[in-house]
């Protein structure tokens, strides 16, 4: 497989990796830094275009990482509160030629598992094994596609407010604590139901900008402080 240097883009995630590993409050459990993939370019939204009627736009196409794959799954140390997180990208044009993830019948309505036969998955976390991932949605004529979330807890399709490029900037802020989409569904984290999950993302906006204090977290601090 070939070798390129990595665009400003992908360096950002190298060095979202450097901050979890160089982190004294941090362990990283386990990294991936696959290489860059060139067979992961964008000449694949044009096969997608040509033979199944998707057209990802230019915009989208120029956002996506060559990383064959990119992750880390890691957890806060004493004397900081217990804060976990994963994630798990794949290259776009990869996802979009993989198989739509399988929603079994007797947890979810056949209107969500036809809804889903254009799910694609971008970012998971497969060696802690929640079960929840996130996705894009392909449609024909939609060429900024959804992004949805699959919460494993609840059983639950989430349409998130955000598109690929707005979750790729807030997964490097949140460097993938676990719920950290749910500041981006309608999910009520009002309710006695997401008690836990508003405190852990409380937990890791308390958490976050001590660690790292270059980064800001303000808007996040302000959209949860607007959910609670």
């Amino acid at each position: 497989m070939e070798l390129e240097e990595p665009t400003a883009s992908e360096q950002s995630w190298l060095e979202v990796l450097d901050e979890l590993c160089e982190s004294t409050a941090v362990e990283v459990l386990n990294e991936t830094r696959g290489d860059i993939d060139l067979t992961a370019e964008d000449t694949a939204f044009d096969d997608l275009a040509e033979w199944e009627g998707f057209d990802i736009s230019a915009e989208i196409r120029g956002d996506y990482l060559r990383f064959s794959q990119l992750g880390s799954q890691w957890r806060t140390l004493d004397p900081y509160p217990d804060l976990t997180g994963e994630f798990c990208l794949v290259p776009l044009p990869l996802a979009v030629h993989e198989d739509a993830p399988e929603f079994p019948s007797a947890l979810y309505s056949d209107e969500q598992r036809e809804l889903a036969t254009g799910f694609r998955v971008i970012d998971s976390s497969p060696l802690t094994g929640t079960g929840s991932f996130a996705v894009v949605r392909l449609q024909r004529g939609v060429g900024n596609p959804e992004v949805w979330f699959s919460d494993h807890q609840t059983n639950t399709l989430w349409r998130m407010g955000l598109d690929y490029r707005g979750y790729l900037d807030a997964l490097r802020l949140t460097k993938g604590v676990f719920g950290w989409q749910h500041l981006f569904t309608k999910a009520p984290l009002d309710d006695q139901e997401f008690a836990g999950t508003a405190a852990d993302l409380q937990t890791m906006l308390d958490v976050l900008p001590e660690l790292f204090p270059d980064h800001d977290y303000s808007d996040l601090r302000a959209r949860l402080r607007g959910r609670t």
